[in-house]
């Protein structure tokens, strides 16, 4: 059977109009309206995962800042670092900016991400064996060799 076969007029057992009584309309005036569920709110707190990686960087490189002002960002920072493709994709992608109407970072955070953008690259180049004892001497006494890689 056809959906395109015209119109025809409902059968007799269909009720076209609804009978609604006035105390069914005041009870959903006073409900709250619908909460949005398309959009998972983000975590705005820090994940017990991304404290436990903060506590094992260094102080010299550990992003307080970040994770005090921007805590999504740190826990999206921490879910990325054991990937190295994505974590440079991550960290790039803040630093450059590319989307319009940003505002940036305050300069700590933005200190913060640029060292740890700077980790990123010496691990690339260590092939990620490097620790951060490692890394920490390496990048201190400067003989980490950082090269744009674009």
């Amino acid at each position: 059977m056809s959906i395109y076969r015209g119109w025809r007029p409902f059968p007799a057992d269909v009720h076209t109009r609804s009978v609604v009584d006035k105390a069914t309309v005041a009870n959903e005036a006073t409900t709250a309206p619908p909460i949005h569920l398309r959009r998972a709110k983000p975590v705005l707190v820090l994940l017990p995962r991304t404290a436990s990686w903060l506590a094992q960087i260094p102080p010299r490189f550990r992003p307080v800042a970040l994770a005090r002002q921007y805590a999504r960002i740190a826990n999206n920072v921490c879910a990325t670092w054991f990937d190295p493709a994505a974590r440079g994709v991550y960290l790039q992608d803040l630093l450059s900016g590319g989307r319009p109407n940003r505002k940036g970072f305050p300069a700590a955070v933005l200190r913060e991400l640029q060292t740890l953008h700077q980790v990123h690259l010496e691990l690339c180049r260590t092939n990620e064996t490097a620790t951060w004892t490692e890394l920490s001497r390496s990048l201190w006494d400067g003989s980490a060799r950082i090269r744009d890689r674009g």
